[in-house]
C-alpha cells in the first residue's frame, strides 16, 4: 500500500489510527498488538500470496536470535551468527540477484543458467538488512528479544517497512516496551500529520511534477538518441532533485506517521545538497543505511584500524556492495564504485591538507560536490551503461549545445534549478518541525520558517495537504519502493 493512495489516505489511515486509540485503552500490549496486525494487512495488500517471504523472514531470524543468545558465550556463538547472516544474505540472493546471476554473472564466469526471475517481495532489503543489524546486535549483547509479538512489530511496523528507515531493535523495543512519549495523543497527532502533509507534498506534488523532465531525457538516451548540452544537464539536474524529494518525502511521512503512534523513528535526511564534500554528503544522504554499512561492513572489515591502503579498499567495498544493495544491476555497481573512489580522493585530500578550508574552498568545494554527485546520479537513473554514456556525453559537450533530436525543456531546467536553491538554502523537514521534536535525535531550530502551532501554519499545511490529494489521480510509486 502506498503512502500516497486513496485506500491508505482515506480509509487505512484513519482505521488504524481509530482502532490504536481503542486498543490504547485496553493498554499497550493489545494496542502493540494491533499495529502489528495492522503492519501485517498494510504489507500483504499489494499481494497477500507474496507475504509468505516476510513471514519466513521473521520466524528465521527470530529463531536465530534466540540461538545466538543462548550460544554467544560459547565456541558456538560465532558460528551461529554466521549461519544466520549467511541465511538472510541468501534469502536476499534468491529473490533479488538470482536473476541478475544468471544474466549477468554467469555468462562471464562461463556458465550456462537459467533465470527463474522471481518477484521481488516488497521492501525485502530494507527488512532483510534490519534483521541482520539485530542479529549482530545480539551476538554483542545490545540486544536480545524473547518476545514473539514485539520482535514482529519490530520488523513489520508499517511506517519503515517498505523503504526505511533502517532501524535498530535497540533504539526501537524501549518504545515497543511503552512508548518514549507521554505527551497527548493530541500532541502527537499534530506532530506527526504536520511532517506527514510535508512529506507527501514532496512527493506528490515536487518530485512527480519533476519527474515528467526526466523521462524523456533518458528514454530517448536509451533509444539511442544523443541528447546536447542542455538536455542532458536538464534531465540529470531533475533527477536529481526527484530521487531528492521522493526519497526524502517518504523519510518524512514515515516519521510522521510513526509520531502518530507516539514512536520516534531515525531521521533519515540532513539536506545532503548543502553538503561542500563527499564525506559530508554521505553524513546527511540516507542516513540510516550510511550507519548500517559503517556499524555493520566497514567496522568488520577493520575500518581505518589496518593502515591507510586497507583503509581505502574497505571503503571501495562498502560503497561498491551498498550500490549494488540499490540494485541488481552493473550501473548501481558503478555508481557505488564512483562514490568510493570519490569518498577515498576526499579522504587523501583532507590528509595531506595541511588547515582548514578558508570560504573560497568551501564554496568550490561545494560546487565540485554538486556536480560529482549530479554526474553519479546518471549512471543510478539509467537503464545501461550505453544510456548513461550517452547522456553524460552530452553533459560534456560532445553531442553540442542546443541542436539534436531532444529539445531543450527550458521550463524544466528552471525549475530543477529553483528546487536545488529550495534544497541549499532553506531548513530541512525535521528543522522546520524542531518545536515537535520529529524524529530520535535532536535538530537545529532554523532561524527562519521554524514551525509554531499558529493558524498560518495551520492554513499553510492545510493547503499542503489539499494540493497534494489533487494529485491522487496519477498516484506513482516510490523511487526506493522496489529496494
Amino acid at each position: 500500500m502506498l503512502f500516497n493512495s486513496a485506500p491508505f489516505l482515506f480509509a487505512f489511515l484513519p482505521l488504524v489510527l481509530a482502532g490504536f486509540a481503542l486498543a490504547r485503552r485496553m493498554g499497550w500490549r493489545p494496542a502493540m498488538a494491533f499495529l502489528t496486525l495492522a503492519s501485517i494487512v498494510f504489507y500483504a495488500w499489494w499481494n497477500p500470496a507474496y507475504a509468505w517471504p516476510l513471514a519466513v523472514s521473521i520466524i528465521a531470524n527470530f529463531a536465530f536470535g534466540q540461538a545466538i543468545a543462548r550460544t554467544r558465550e560459547t565456541a558456538w556463538g560465532g558460528a551461529v551468527l554466521a549461519l544466520g547472516v549467511a541465511a538472510n544474505l541468501a534469502f536476499l540472493g534468491v529473490f533479488k540477484y538470482e536473476r541478475f546471476f544468471a544474466e549477468s554473472v554467469a555468462p562471464l564466469l562461463g556458465l550456462i543458467i537459467e533465470s527463474h526471475r522471481l518477484d521481488l517481495p516488497l521492501g525485502v532489503s530494507f527488512f532483510t538488512f534490519t534483521q541482520i543489524a539485530y542479529l549482530v546486535d545480539v551476538r554483542r549483547k545490545l540486544a536480545q528479544d524473547g518476545d514473539a509479538l514485539s520482535y514482529t512489530l519490530f520488523v513489520t511496523f508499517f511506517p519503515h517497512l517498505i523503504a526505511g528507515p533502517i532501524i535498530h531493535h535497540k533504539e526501537m523495543m524501549p518504545q515497543f516496551r511503552q512508548p518514549r512519549r507521554q505527551t497527548s495523543a493530541s500532541e502527537n497527532l499534530v506532530a506527526g500529520l504536520s511532517l506527514f502533509a510535508i512529506g507527501l507534498f514532496k512527493k506528490a506534488v515536487i518530485a512527480d511534477w519533476v519527474a515528467s523532465y526526466v523521462a524523456p531525457g533518458f528514454g530517448a538516451a536509451a533509444s539511442g538518441q544523443e541528447l546536447n548540452l542542455l538536455a542532458a544537464w536538464g534531465c540529470a539536474l531533475a533527477y536529481t532533485v526527484q530521487i531528492y524529494f521522493d526519497f526524502s518525502g517518504y523519510s518524512d511521512m514515515a516519521v510522521g506517521l510513526a509520531r502518530l503512534f507516539g514512536i520516534d523513528l531515525p531521521v533519515n535526511f540532513n539536506s545532503p545538497y548543502k553538503s561542500t564534500s563527499i564525506i559530508e554528503f554521505w553524513r546527511r544522504w540516507h542516513m540510516t543505511l550510511s550507519r548500517f554499512l559503517r556499524d555493520y561492513l566497514y567496522f568488520p572489515l577493520g575500518g581505518g584500524r589496518c593502515g591507510p591502503v586497507r583503509r581505502h579498499v574497505n571503503l571501495m567495498i562498502v560503497m561498491a556492495l551498498g550500490g549494488l544493495w540499490h540494485g541488481a544491476a552493473w550501473t548501481f555497481v558503478a555508481w557505488g564504485c564512483l562514490h568510493g573512489l570519490m569518498l577515498v580522493a576526499n579522504h587523501l585530500w583532507r590528509e595531506v591538507r595541511p588547515s582548514g578550508p578558508g570560504r573560497s574552498e568551501v564554496i568550490a568545494g561545494w560546487v565540485l560536490t554538486q556536480i560529482l554527485v549530479v554526474v553519479a546520479w546518471v549512471f543510478f537513473r539509467a537503464p545501461n551503461f550505453a544510456s548513461a554514456l550517452i547522456v553524460l556525453k552530452g553533459m560534456a559537450g560532445l553531442s553540442g549545445l542546443t541542436g539534436g533530436e531532444v529539445k531543450v525543456a527550458w521550463d524544466g531546467l528552471f525549475l530543477s534549478l529553483a528546487l536545488m536553491a529550495v534544497c541549499v538554502l532553506a531548513p530541512n523537514s525535521q528543522e522546520i518541525m524542531q518545536a515537535t521534536e520529529p524524529g530520535l535525535e535532536p535538530v537545529a531550530r532554523p532561524e527562519r520558517f521554524a514551525w509554531k502551532p499558529t493558524t498560518g501554519w495551520a492554513w499553510a499545511l492545510a493547503a499542503m495537504l489539499a494540493c497534494s490529494v489533487m494529485t491522487l489521480w496519477r498516484t506513482s510509486e516510490f523511487l526506493y519502493y522496489q529496494f
